[in-house]
């Protein structure tokens, strides 16, 4: 009788649930345009233009009228030419007569066309490096298609006769739009290949681009004998990187000329490692167009190593190319149409797996299983073992699709779908289990939804890398490549050669020339140097050698054996503070003109680097904590947007009797909580970690004890996750268990370049901080990432600060940051601490603002004597609240006597403390004295500006 009750009680919370979800969710359902079906005749006429004037900017919306000749189903194009100085496409929301066809038009990308000036740029060591490209100045045409690429034809339209209005709103980016053209869909010829006789031959280097899709689609360069072009003494670059050859919807073309009319074959030279067994697929056009069936999704078989193809038909021949006498274009689109259908039946099953994890977790009564306690699972859930079972159906029917277009019929590429199938069959055998196997079900990083969601991953790369494309008869000899000794001996030969290269090696700059050590990669390196050597030394005539740094401890034995660099740059934003105690900075406040550069940045980022009344480095990048926010499923629930911490935990029993949290960053830190986590609440009830010295820790003030108690409740009294384990927020976000959450630049990075599935269902706010006396939401965090400063053992100052003024202006950042984008990929963001110079980066606009925002509000600890273990005590303090139960007032204490023992410990060795005296008071690091100087200058250019009036 109680299990009968108990079954009831159980069922009507869980029908409350799914009402409660239903009322949530009850917007209008919209289709993809992959899943649409439709009634109306594709229509076969000719292309009907309507002129239009539109120029669109930033947030600006606007309107075309167009005229439709007849019912029927239509591709729209587009006459346009993005006016935005970035290398990010447009992007629009797009409604027909008021209303959304389909979702992909709530996204719709127009790409530049991006071109450069073909000559691969040396460095100073005679190594190639990349080309920059630029948007090419023309309109272009494209129909308006799937942003993602996960369709290969524009959309289709229904249409009746009549007029009909789309409107256009811009959300990032500016366009001018002169046409709107309704057209027939493509009908691509039947294949008609010959033979291609003849003993013609093209060989095209395949890293000499004409122009590309996106800006980051790039040459390379590897020490490969069998890559051309090749020397044992420099780096070439020799081949089309797949790194960035690598979405759906990229497209390279080549120029080339033919001499002779006839059929051609077209083979490459090429490597696809992307996926085990598995081809990426391209599209063949020449000049411009498709020319037959066949060449429409060519496979590249796998290959770990560069290796030979000829482009085959659907029968296993060899396909030929009618080619023309005089010169012709030759493109490849990456086409992922074949597993589409695998995307849309993943989404489907993360949806479906999700929803009854939640289910679950609400029988639960939260996230953990009670072991003692029977749920009753078929009781409740009646269908559970043919739910599983049909999961796992679904994952191997879509497996055992996909093999048709593997080569030798293998489905090791999706591994992870198979995987998943297995685990979840092991389940379906103990059905009564499941609450105790939630790890292995939907929330570990082992689990089933998380196998799938790492195959939409897996299954987003292609990288199709090219060496040498040939356009050859059957009679041509193909380039011989070195054969096996020959490719030995060379590499042998560079082998011997790199112990005398010292390119970017630290200590092998020429005498009189300015040192800089950077704590980057070489691609960083290289392009700073070249910036350097075109602009900054023919402006200054200052001659520059930039170095690999080797390792920032190295610093203070460079500087007291007296090999240090003049000026050191993206060094981590603590060192400095490590440094100028020995003496190894150089006080920038001795540059008259310091203030004015410092005003570059916010003052909070400056107090790392103070020591005294000096101020010993400046930030280079910042490291932003900002809110994110899954848009559909706070609109599924009708959750706003948070503005504070308040409101956060207003909205927490909504999420929580959803079995989802909200995510803030402690329960991400593995070990230490550091500072990040631990010190924005504390600072934001108006605590602080030290009074006017560094011998005083104001941690156990009743002021930052309840700054430190609103960090703590979030965790003790409203149930926030504790400990999000590997892969972390970042996963959890993308399943939906945590849609909402404070995290940093490195998972603004992961959402906007691996999570292709959320594109446009996530944004981002400002933190949501404490709320003062007088209504205002204070939002101080940390942002400190990478700083530059000067040795001070430098015998060049000035010109060592005329480099960092150089380096640190808006017009050098923006340009750094524009290039690394648009040269190695959306990857590559410079999270510079120019304020003005991020305004510009390549970014979504709105999260910019937000980024912008939030940098007024940065602010660092005061690193100084000691302040290691303030962090690792306040971490302990923490965890012993959180996890042990202790009370707060009570771990503080606790904190701070060891805290005070470690100060004073390094306060004597220093010489500040001896014999129980303090010798010498050592003054908390104080951001008034960066804001005094900005001040004193700021009033002395307004009484010039007054003086010259």
């Amino acid at each position: 009788m109680r299990k009968r009750i108990w079954t009831i009680v159980v069922l009507l919370c869980l029908v409350c649930s799914f009402a409660l979800a239903e009322d949530a969710g009850s917007s209008e359902t919209l289709y993809t345009a992959a899943v649409k079906t439709y009634t109306l005749p594709v229509y076969a006429g000719e292309a009907v233009t309507t002129p239009v004037s539109l120029s669109l900017d930033l947030d600006d919306s606007g309107e075309a009228v167009f005229a439709v000749p007849e019912d029927g189903l239509y591709e729209i194009w587009l006459s346009y030419q993005n006016t935005a100085e970035t290398t990010l496409p447009t992007e629009m929301n797009v409604t027909l007569d008021g209303a959304t066809p389909f979702t992909e038009l709530q996204r719709v990308k127009l790409n530049s066309l991006w071109i450069d000036d073909g000559v691969f740029p040396q460095d100073r060591y005679g190594n190639e490096i990349a080309t920059t490209p630029y948007a090419a100045d023309i309109v272009s045409e494209a129909g308006m298609s799937d942003s993602a690429g996960r369709t290969a034809d524009p959309f289709l339209f229904e249409l009746t006769a009549g007029e009909h209005t789309l409107r256009f709103t811009v959300q990032d980016g500016g366009v001018d739009i002169f046409a709107v053209t309704l057209k027939a869909p493509v009908t691509i010829p039947a294949y008609e290949g010959q033979k291609a006789e003849g003993d013609g031959i093209i060989v095209i280097e395949a890293e000499k681009i004409a122009s590309r899709s996106e800006s980051s689609i790039r040459g390379a360069g590897e020490f490969n004998a069998r890559l051309s072009p090749y020397s044992t003494d420099h780096r070439m670059v020799n081949f089309l990187d797949g790194a960035s050859f690598d979405a759906a919807g990229d497209t390279v073309t080549w120029d080339f000329t033919v001499e002779k009319t006839g059929w051609y074959q077209i083979g490459a030279y090429y490597r696809q490692n992307a996926r085990a067994d598995f081809p990426t697929f391209v599209d063949v056009l020449i000049d411009g167009a498709i020319p037959s069936e066949e060449a429409r999704q060519v496979g590249f078989d796998y290959s770990t190593s560069f290796t030979n193809m000829t482009m085959k038909t659907s029968t296993g021949e060899n396909q030929t190319f009618y080619l023309e006498a005089g010169d012709h274009t030759l493109s490849l689109t990456i086409n992922a149409a074949n597993i589409t259908p695998v995307y849309e039946e993943i989404d489907a099953l993360l949806k479906e797996i999700n929803a009854l994890s939640n289910d679950i977790q609400s029988l639960m009564g939260g996230a953990t299983a009670d072991p003692y306690r029977s749920y009753h699972m078929l009781d409740n859930f009646p269908d559970l073992v043919e739910r599983l079972n049909g999961w796992a159906d679904r994952c191997e029917a879509q497996v055992e699709y996909i093999k048709q277009f593997s080569p030798i019929n293998s489905g090791s590429a999706f591994s992870s779908m198979t995987l998943c199938a297995d685990q979840l069959r092991r389940l379906a055998k103990k059905p009564e289990d499941l609450p105790r196997r939630m790890a292995e079900f939907s929330t570990g990083a082992n689990s089933a939804a998380r196998m799938l969601a790492q195959q939409l991953t897996d299954m987003a790369v292609n990288d199709l890398s090219i060496d040498q494309i040939y356009i050859y008869q059957e009679s041509a000899e193909l380039p011989q490549k070195p054969g096996f000794f020959e490719s030995t001996m060379k590499s042998v030969e560079r082998f011997f050669r790199s112990f005398t290269a010292q390119d970017y090696a630290a200590g092998t700059g020429s005498e009189g020339h300015l040192q800089v050590w950077m704590g980057r990669s070489r691609q960083y390196v290289e392009t700073v140097q070249n910036l350097i050597d075109t602009e900054f030394t023919p402006k200054t005539g200052i001659q520059v050698d930039i170095s690999l740094m080797p390792d920032a401890n190295k610093l203070v034995l460079a500087n007291a054996a007296g090999t240090a660099p003049d000026v050191v740059l993206s060094l981590q934003y603590v060192v400095p503070s490590y440094l100028n105690i020995r003496g190894a900075l150089y006080d920038l406040t001795q540059f008259e003109d310091f203030p004015e550069v410092a005003q570059r940045f916010s003052s909070g980022l400056f107090v790392p680097y103070i020591l005294g009344d000096g101020v010993y480095a400046m930030p280079e990048t910042v490291n932003f904590w900002v809110m994110f926010y899954r848009k559909d499923v706070l609109d599924n629930l009708g959750i706003a947007v948070p503005n504070s911490m308040d409101e956060v935990k207003l909205i927490l029993p909504e999420l929580q009797r959803r079995s989802m949290n909200f995510y803030f960053p402690t329960a991400g830190m593995v070990g230490t909580k550091v500072f990040p986590g631990t010190l924005p609440l504390i600072l934001q009830a108006g605590g602080s970690i030290y009074a006017k010295t560094v011998a005083d820790t104001t941690l156990d003030s009743e002021i930052s004890l309840a700054g430190f108690r609103e960090l703590t409740e979030l965790f003790t009294v409203y149930n926030m996750p504790t400990d999000v384990p590997a892969p972390g927020f970042y996963q959890q976000f993308r399943d939906g268990t945590l849609p909402i959450g404070i995290a940093d630049l490195s998972t603004y990075n992961l959402l906007l370049n691996a999570a292709p599935e959320l594109d446009g269902l996530w944004d981002i706010a400002l933190f949501p901080g404490l709320t003062n006396e007088d209504g205002e939401v204070l939002r101080y965090t940390t942002g400190g990432a990478e700083t530059m400063a000067i040795m001070s053992q430098t015998e060049m100052p000035d010109e060592a600060w005329e480099f960092l003024k150089w380096w640190s202006s808006t017009e050098v950042q923006s340009e750094f940051g524009s290039l690394l984008q648009s040269t190695y990929g959306s990857e590559y963001i410079w999270p510079t601490a120019n304020r003005e110079a991020f305004a510009t980066l390549p970014l979504r606009a709105a999260h910019k603002k937000v980024i912008i925002e939030q940098m007024q509000w940065m602010t660092e600890a005061p690193w100084v004597l000691g302040t290691y273990m303030l962090e690792r005590e306040l971490s302990n303090a923490f965890i012993s609240v959180t996890v042990n139960g202790v009370e707060a007032r009570r771990a503080m204490d606790t904190a701070v006597k060891r805290i005070n023992r470690e100060t004073y410990r390094k306060l004597e060795e220093f010489g500040y403390y001896a014999d129980g005296e303090m010798l010498e008071d050592f003054m908390t690091p104080d951001v008034s004295v960066v804001t005094r100087l900005i001040e004193r200058y700021e009033k002395q250019k307004a009484a010039e500006e007054v003086a010259e009036q």
